[in-house]
């Protein structure tokens, strides 16, 4: 087996959306024949020629790189995507190949599947992706632990992505490399909880949150900036912690400081939106006209999903007139009850609130719309006049 591997030429990703495209795309730079499987044709035709729908097509592959998605549609965590997989993989010519999980996983997880896929499952290794879209870099620039179910499997793994170019890191037992990818994002969450609580703080003090974090951040040890906004939003940070806090259930122990963060994040939405709607009654206005900038879940892209901004926006939406502009977000899945604009109207406003800023956002031209800002990336509260005095 391990000769084989060495030579091999094929390598199969099965799950093609954000990681397995950008896994699909490393393997294809590397010189590996590479062959795509996903559900979605959407998908499929996407990643172009040696992409398939046909399970039966992974015959080729020597190497299975799963990058199959951990949550439901409602946003809950599920691994029922691996269950298929699982059901999926009986199909398969019976010979033997390396499994390589690359999604975020729950701590025991890679064992239990390696068990589940009988004799597939002899060579099974966990190489979590910590990609991150919009940064400009790709999948092989960062690098990437490694763990395994034994020293045959993690070495594969290892000459594999190191012949990729794409630098390693082995641990063991591979339950490492599981919490390894989970403690990276609790520890986002936590601190984007905790700026977010400070910088209510610093509005109630008085003082803009982003002028404290820059003084802060001029110290060049011990300290790592994090800026406030309407919340952690997309696939992982906000919604991996979960397996963390499962874990402790099972172990019998309480982890109050990540629980707090997950809870916290959910709640920001619904205290800046009572903050807001303070501001509009001290105008006397009950159903405000408001502006909501940015609707993906990240700042300069395009993604909209699991997006902290639009669920602010929706919420929003049951009490006020909400439009919405972002100029780059993609609208191919973009929900229809939510008004989009691409560019900055030229309508006035009760209140602009940027929960997102993309690269070039035109602060000036954004507060010429609005005697209220509220700029949830900075901290600060801008009132330009009293709603009361308007006509």
């Amino acid at each position: 087996m391990g000769a084989h591997l060495n030579a091999i030429s094929t390598v199969g990703v099965v799950g093609l959306g954000t990681i397995g495209s950008q896994e699909l795309a490393l393997w294809q730079r590397s010189g590996r024949n590479t062959v795509g499987y996903d559900v979605s044709e959407s998908r499929v035709k996407a990643a172009g020629a040696h992409a398939s729908t046909r399970v039966s097509d992974l015959n080729a592959a020597d190497v299975l790189v799963l990058c199959l998605p951990n949550l439901a549609p409602d946003g809950s965590n599920s691994m029922a995507a691996f269950d298929r997989f699982v059901a999926d993989a009986k199909s398969l010519e019976p010979r033997e190949r390396l499994i390589i999980i690359a999604s975020t996983v729950p701590i025991g997880f890679t064992k239990e599947l390696a068990a589940r896929l009988g004799s597939l499952g002899r060579l099974v290794a966990h190489a979590p992706e910590r990609f991150d879209p919009g940064r400009g870099t790709e999948l092989g620039e960062i690098p990437r632990v490694v763990g395994a179910l034994s020293a045959e499997a993690r070495n594969l793994t290892i000459d594999l992505y190191t012949r990729a170019g794409v630098t390693t890191h082995a641990v063991e037992p591979v339950e490492v490399a599981e919490a390894s990818k989970l403690l990276e994002n609790s520890f986002r969450l936590v601190n984007i909880s905790f700026i977010n609580e400070f910088a209510e703080l610093c509005r109630r003090l008085g003082i803009v949150a982003a002028d404290v974090i820059d003084a802060a951040a001029t110290k060049p040890f011990a300290f790592m900036a994090h800026q406030p906004g309407v919340g952690a939003g997309g696939t992982c940070i906000p919604t991996m912690p979960r397996y963390l806090l499962e874990a402790a259930r099972k172990s019998g122990l309480e982890m109050p400081i990540l629980q707090d963060a997950v809870t916290g994040n959910e709640q920001i939405i619904e205290r800046v939106a009572e903050h807001l709607r303070e501001l509009l009654s001290a105008g006397g206005i009950k159903r405000g006209k408001v502006l909501v900038v940015g609707a993906s879940y990240k700042p300069n892209y395009p993604d909209a999903r699991a997006s902290a901004a639009l669920a602010f926006a929706r919420g929003l939406a049951k009490h006020h007139s909400v439009v919405v502009y972002d100029p780059i977000v993609e609208t191919a899945a973009f929900p229809q009850d939510v008004a989009l604009v691409r560019s900055i109207p030229e309508t006035r406003f009760d209140a602009v609130v940027i929960a997102l800023k993309h690269r070039n956002t035109d602060l000036d031209a954004l507060r010429g719309l609005s005697p209220i800002l509220i700029d949830l990336v900075r901290g600060a509260v801008e009132v330009t006049e009293s709603l009361s005095t308007r006509t």
